[in-house]
């Protein structure tokens, strides 16, 4: 049950994982996971909280808006850190349902939708201004807690392939700032006619990178 105790134990939760980031040393995040007020007001619901459906909102509002931006300040806090997030499996506009952590537009984040095996956007895959990148999330071969490998799909399964490849332009240049690796990536995409989808092209952002002038 959504509780405004634990919502704030979770935001306080949030910039503790991110102090334990910094004190790490970790350059770059993955972060597969999303949500939104209406699934605080579901949550609600199902416990019994609530006379109807208006006042399950208010309270939803209150309680996401603490983690909102509980998350948003301890993202911010960490501007050394490029933090890689998926954009949800719900065909919706990121900033229009306000996901987290998809919609929040920070220097330091970057928003990732998935294509399918043709290289096109998957019917799941939410978007918006925020996305900023695509990469396979359709039948990814994807590790399971039994130890066994089996396929799923999902922008989760797209957001660490780009995590992957920020890991590698920073192994092959460390002074690379999170600005520096989200822009070599972003500039690199594949575009598609209509602007909606930008396929990460890993060839040719180390390409761009190595090209660069030394600072």
């Amino acid at each position: 049950e959504p509780t405004l105790d634990e919502t704030i134990r979770s935001a306080e939760s949030m910039m503790a994982a991110v102090e334990y980031f910094k004190a790490a040393g970790v350059r770059v995040v993955n972060m597969s996971w999303g949500g939104n007020q209406q699934d605080i007001e579901v949550a609600l619901e199902a416990n019994g909280v609530g006379d109807n459906p208006e006042q399950r909102a208010k309270i939803a509002q209150v309680l996401f808006d603490i983690g909102y931006d509980g998350l948003i300040e301890a993202l911010a806090s960490a501007p050394d850190i490029l933090f890689i997030s998926a954009a949800s499996n719900s065909d919706v506009d990121v900033d229009f349902t306000k996901e987290i952590p998809a919609s929040i537009d920070l220097p330091n984040v970057l928003v990732v939708g998935a294509v399918d095996q043709t290289g096109e956007e998957t019917q799941f895959t939410s978007y918006g201004k925020n996305v900023g990148a695509h990469a396979s999330g359709f039948e990814v071969e994807s590790n399971v807690p039994s130890g066994t490998r089996l396929n799923f799909s999902g922008t989760s399964m797209a957001a660490p392939n780009v995590t992957n490849l920020a890991g590698k332009l920073l192994a092959i240049e460390p002074k690379l700032s999170p600005t520096d690796v989200k822009q070599l990536i972003q500039v690199s995409v594949d575009k598609s006619e209509d602007g909606r989808r930008f396929l990460i092209n890993p060839q040719q952002a180390v390409s761009m990178l190595r090209l660069r002038p030394e600072k």
